[in-house]
């Protein structure tokens, strides 16, 4: 597998994706408190003052957090897609909100923030939707960014079985690795062996999230770093 060729289908496809989407004002009404998403990002932040989301996509994770909590945060959002990154500083800058900042970088680009920099870090659909390699990259900087005792709150896709991956057409391209329409769509790893790549870390909690209403629910997986 070329993995440059690979993470650059990524990049135009999520450019695509939200090239054309408008910004708007954004306001608590907007985010179920219900939700067990939302619950877990209010729960984290308000014990967390450097919060950085890799793989930001157009910034709903750290839009709820600069929306729904009160105290003020630091927050910085970082994703390989120009135009998602244009939609959440867009929306970002109509709703008001501060202290929030994101900025277009790849995983190599991590290499340039100081260590121990950040007590929470969440990485959303995004270790799971790239190459194995770059998520071997993109892990191995969070060990180093998150601060000793920082957690780091991890949501990755329900696990293909053989029914699923036949019923969404699904490619294996590599071991694990499966495409849709040839673009990468899941790095499909048991639980535990998403938690065995976090040396130096210990779990807190594992959940289910339901994303899609009916469909096979997301993971959620909580870290702590030792």
């Amino acid at each position: 597998m070329d993995i440059k060729k690979e993470n650059a289908k990524l990049i135009e496809f999520w450019d695509q994706m939200f090239k054309d989407r408008e910004p708007m004002a954004i306001e608590k009404s907007d985010f179920d408190e219900n939700d067990k998403l939302i619950g877990y990002l209010k729960d984290l932040g308000n014990k967390s003052e450097n919060i950085m989301d890799i793989g930001t996509g157009p910034g709903y994770a750290l839009l709820a957090i600069a929306t729904l909590l009160d105290k003020p945060k630091k927050l910085y959002g970082i994703d390989a897609s120009a135009s998602s990154i244009l939609l959440a500083q867009e929306t970002a800058l109509k709703s008001g909100l501060k202290g929030i900042q994101f900025a277009q970088k790849n995983a190599e680009d991590l290499k340039e923030i100081p260590p121990l920099s950040y007590d929470l870090i969440i990485c959303s659909n995004t270790l799971d939707v790239v190459p194995y390699d770059t998520s071997k990259a993109i892990i191995e900087e969070i060990k180093r960014i998150l601060k000793k005792g920082g957690t780091l709150l991890l949501k990755i896709n329900f696990y293909l079985n053989k029914e699923l991956i036949e019923r969404l057409k699904m490619e294996e391209i590599d071991k694990n690795t499966y495409t849709m329409n040839g673009i990468i769509r899941g790095m499909n790893l048991t639980n535990e062996e998403w938690i065995k790549r976090f040396s130096g870390f210990s779990l807190i909690k594992t959940d289910e999230y339901e994303r899609i209403p009916n469909g096979p629910k997301d993971r959620i997986i909580i870290l702590k770093k030792e």
